[in-house]
């Protein structure tokens, strides 16, 4: 699999040029491709979305990685620029007027560009049977669904019922005419439309079952797709029934005892708990190495779990987790293992696995709940302890201990942040962030759960031509 990533990905390159052009040929951004076969090779895009930055923001803002070789104190030199408003919590920085490109923004959209390609024209596309037609569709509208998710899970405020209408959502494009300008839809109406795009009929054609390629969708992305979107909106019982749909297609999990054993951890492209793999772009597809945890991601770690009790680098001498640079606050490790290739915008068993933890210990089912995330743990960790076993746990004790497992479990992913927007809405679960960085000399930053930084603006570059693109904070 390895092997055909990176093959993918050399070819991707080259495919994506010239779907490009081909996608720009006809007026209204219509396409050349005719038949299913070349079609469907818009949906083998490279897996990868490419920030263009060295530093991962949304897991920033969350207080839980930096970055070793540049060092905190270079994030803080210049005090007018979007780095530095996240890493120091300033809210006065105007972002919108630093924010020229956003490339996960502009690429997204392309995506979508292609999904939409693909859901209007296999239909009458030349070969093929109705059923591979019905499945290819519903593949780009699932993806399409997903795609339009992460966009407004970045560039809205959390989903509530009370208020979405009134809120700011994002376009939502449903068609390959690029002359057209794509109005900026409210919150409900956005994540409306996300739901039609993964509905039970759109589900029903997908492939009956899981995918060899991790790069393609089956079911068990569809369910997992639809699932995680209601968990966002807050309806926990609807996200419950379609994450257990997600987990009887594909409830496999990374195991990760062998390291115990062999002292090494390699997280493959073809992860068996993978749904669908997105991982973030730089020399090594997907790597973690150097990446710096902070004293609070650190406290989360179980000092039983095999990579960090066992793994180590016997030609460096080093563990999974060592010191770094000093230019990092006090308490912090950074990651040396180079074979781990994480999921970061894609979609995996473990968090379906958490999901279901979090609605049922909603639901009062505590101990049920907790057995979910015991699932996990015990795959992650050297003789855990139970937690199902416990009795007389509260809700809000119960949730901590899922919320500390989970933020690093989704280390240098998108769930850390789309969850923290999410308990922020709620009363219970909020909290201010508190940056310390007095080792290192520069102070205490902090940022409160209504802050606009958890909403990201709108790229110049897309605003100048939209004028419905009004930012949402």
């Amino acid at each position: 699999m390895k092997k055909y990533i990176l093959a993918l990905a050399s070819v991707a390159m080259l495919m994506t040029t010239s779907c490009d052009s081909k996608l720009d040929i006809k007026p209204y951004g219509d396409s050349t491709l005719s038949t299913v076969d070349e079609l469907e090779t818009l949906l083998n895009n490279t897996p990868y979305l490419y920030k263009g930055d060295d530093y991962f923001d949304l897991e920033a803002l969350c207080n839980n990685i930096y970055r070793a070789w540049d060092g905190v104190p270079n994030y803080m030199v210049n005090d007018n620029s979007v780095r530095y408003a996240i890493f120091a919590y300033d809210e006065t920085i105007d972002r919108v007027d630093l924010t020229d490109v956003d490339s996960r923004y502009s690429s997204l959209y392309s995506r979508i560009n292609y999904m939409n390609t693909v859901i209007s024209k296999v239909p009458s596309a030349d070969g093929g049977t109705d059923e591979k037609k019905a499945q290819l569709v519903a593949e780009a509208r699932v993806r399409r669904a997903w795609y339009h998710f992460l966009l407004v899970g970045m560039h809205a405020q959390q989903y509530d019922d009370a208020k979405a209408e009134q809120l700011g959502g994002i376009p939502y494009v449903d068609n390959t005419n690029v002359a057209e300008e794509k109005t900026k839809l409210n919150l409900k109406e956005t994540y409306e439309r996300i739901l039609e795009d993964c509905s039970d009929e759109v589900l029903a054609d997908l492939v009956p079952t899981t995918v060899d390629n991790v790069c393609r969708a089956g079911l068990d992305f569809g369910y997992g797709v639809r699932a995680r979107v209601l968990f966002q909106m807050k309806h926990y019982d609807e996200a419950l029934k379609y994450a257990n749909l997600a987990l009887r297609v594909n409830g496999r999990l990374e195991d990760r005892s062998s390291v115990m054993s062999s002292g090494s951890w390699i997280l493959n492209y073809e992860c068996p708990s993978n749904y669908y793999l997105i991982y973030s772009d730089n020399s090594n597809l997907g790597d973690i190495y150097g990446l710096v945890i902070s004293p609070e991601v650190v406290a989360c770690i179980d000092p039983d779990d095999y990579v960090f009790k066992y793994y180590f680098d016997s030609a460096y001498f080093q563990p999974a987790w060592g010191d770094p640079y000093p230019t990092t606050p006090d308490g912090c490790l950074q990651c040396t293992v180079s074979d781990s290739r994480v999921n970061v915008w894609g979609l995996r068993s473990e968090s379906m696995y958490y999901l279901t933890g979090e609605c049922l210990i909603r639901s009062g089912k505590i101990q049920e709940g907790l057995a979910q995330i015991d699932k996990v743990r015990a795959t992650r960790i050297e003789n855990p302890e139970v937690w199902a076993d416990k009795t007389g746990l509260s809700e809000v004790q119960a949730m901590k201990l899922l919320q500390d497992s989970k933020r690093f479990e989704f280390i240098n992913t998108f769930e850390n942040f789309f969850d923290r927007k999410r308990w922020n809405s709620e009363d219970a679960y909020k909290t201010t962030i508190v940056r310390d960085l007095t080792s290192i000399g520069l102070g205490t930053y902090s940022i409160s759960p209504d802050s606009p930084l958890w909403v990201f603006p709108f790229p110049m570059n897309a605003t100048k031509y939209n004028k419905s693109l009004t930012q949402n904070y």
